[in-house]
């Protein structure tokens, strides 16, 4: 399943991503770039405020569903289409157009995708050459293909170990300070290079090294 925001406008390359996807919520606005695409959703969720005539001209065209919210709302639209998206009980879920835009916004939708991740989801955003995802004690991420790509690693929620192999700064027991960014701008160094979080939860930003869009 995919969830679409109205931060940074999809690629064309991020917008295939949707071919492997059975649903496709789409939160306000974010239907313009899906218009660009020719890419219609499975349900438009929100206020609205932010829907061009065409854009919803072109849903009702193709009968995509449209949920209205009042604009005296205490969620954004992305909550709402968030909790759209839960309704459909999904394992995972891919996260686009959450980049981009105001900055609390950017750091709002990483809150979407915390929840996503909390709810037992498989759940990574990808947007500006980047994958990011949450992952927890216990988790574990083996990165196929990513050799010369940026790995950062930062702990949220107090300290995080990890260990690491196929990287350019391996261990198996590595300390990340919550408050610290040891994790930064280490470097994929092999195919198949693998992060198992130990204790923590730490959130995992891989930054593509070509014009290739992935999902960790």
């Amino acid at each position: 399943m995919a969830l679409v925001l109205a931060g940074e406008e999809p690629s064309p390359d991020e917008v295939k991503l949707l071919d492997a996807c059975d649903k496709v919520v789409c939160a306000d606005g974010a239907a313009q770039a899906l218009l660009k695409a020719s890419r219609p959703p499975t349900v438009i969720v929100g206020d609205l405020d932010s829907l061009k005539a065409d854009a919803y001209k072109w849903a009702d065209a193709l009968d995509v569903p449209i949920e209205r919210h009042k604009p005296e709302k205490e969620e954004t639209d992305g909550e709402l289409a968030l909790d759209k998206a839960l309704t459909y009980k999904p394992k995972s879920l891919l996260i686009l157009g959450g980049h981009g835009g105001r900055s609390a916004m950017f750091l709002a939708n990483l809150k979407l995708l915390r929840r996503a991740h909390d709810e037992g989801l498989d759940a990574a955003m990808v947007g500006k050459g980047e994958s990011i995802r949450f992952v927890s004690a216990g988790g574990e991420l083996v990165l196929a293909g990513r050799a010369g790509s940026t790995l950062n690693l930062l702990a949220v929620d107090g300290d995080a170990r990890v260990m690491l192999q196929g990287t350019s700064w391996d261990g198996n027991d590595i300390l990340l300070e919550q408050k610290r960014a040891r994790g930064v701008s280490n470097s994929i160094a092999s195919d198949g290079a693998r992060i198992r979080v130990l204790s923590g939860t730490i959130l995992v930003v891989i930054e593509r090294k070509r014009k290739e869009y992935y999902v960790t």
